[in-house]
Formats: structure tokens, sequence, C-alpha cells
């Protein structure tokens, strides 16, 4: 959790020194993507994931084998931020959309975007936020469905971790 502003900044700026020696030819070219890659991997960060696929979203909802009900939220009113004019991600003043380029394979292998949030501590409200109950007796069987429409962590994380983890999900469960 958020300590503080500063926290947040020393968070990127440490992942940002650290990730260079694992990344590929391609080195994200400002905040907004370093956010997103961090995102993705796992830091703290003020992006929110969301996904155009509603089969990506019905993964993440079931994806642990718990014994609770999942959830799929729904959003669609927020404005796109417009990297050419849009301020530093630090610096926006309202919760906004945030479209990321391809630059990882994450992004499109889960139809992703983000949603960014000046205040990351505080719960995201949204006039036009739908929520959808999965039953939690449900979980197995959808992971087991989304499995044959290709929807499985190792189409979702396209890289070795992904692959080691869906073949343990697939062997052990």
């Amino acid at each position: 959790m958020y300590t503080n502003f500063d926290t947040e900044r020393e968070l990127l700026e440490l992942f940002k020194t650290r990730a260079l020696p694992f990344l590929g030819e391609y080195v994200p070219e400002n905040d907004w993507e370093w956010l997103a890659l961090g995102q993705h991997h796992g830091l703290l960060t003020r992006l929110l994931d969301w996904t155009y696929n509603p089969l990506v979203a019905l993964y993440y909802a079931v994806e642990e084998d718990v014994n609770v009900d999942g959830a799929v939220f729904v959003s669609s009113a927020l404005e796109i931020v417009d990297l050419e004019n849009a301020p530093h991600p630090f610096d926006l003043e309202e919760v906004m959309r945030f479209q990321p380029d391809h630059f990882t394979p994450r992004i499109p292998a889960q139809s992703a975007l983000f949603t960014v949030h000046p205040k990351p501590t505080e719960e995201f409200r949204e006039d036009s936020l739908e929520q959808i109950t999965i039953p939690a007796a449900l979980r197995r069987h959808l992971r087991e469905v989304l499995d044959t429409y290709g929807v499985n962590r190792g189409t979702l994380f396209p890289d070795l971790d992904g692959q080691a983890r869906y073949i343990k999900w697939l062997k052990t469960s």
C-alpha cells in the first residue's frame, strides 16, 4: 500500500533502474509506459488494470482457487488520456483511461488498458461502474471453459512464467 506520493515516485525510479537488464530491445519511452510495464509485473502504481475483452476479465475474476464470489466490473464513461498533450501521470487531477501502445507482449495478449488514479489510496467510484458477480461455485468450471477458448495463464502471460504456471494448473487441478 502507498505511504505517500514520494514513495510512489521512489518505487518507479527503482523499478526503472532495476528493470533495464531484463528488457529486450525496447526501453519504455516515458513514465506512462514505465508505469504500465511496472503494473504488469506487480509494481505498486496508480494504475488499475482493465481489459477490452470480457473473457479476459472473467478469467481474472475466477483465476484464484478460493471459495468466494468473484466479480467483473464494467466501466465505459471515462475520458481517454491524450498522450500527446497529457500531463505527467502523477499530475492528473481526475481518473482517466490510459491505452498503452503494444510495447510488451502482455498488453495485446490481455487486451489491456488502465485507469489512472490521482489518489491511488482512495476507493474508485464512478456512476457508470457496473458489477457482475460470479458465484464461488462456478469458479473452477469457468476456468476450465475459458481454457477451452484459449483464455488461460499461458496465453495472457506470453512468457516463461506464464507457461510454467499454466502447465502447473493444467496438470495439478
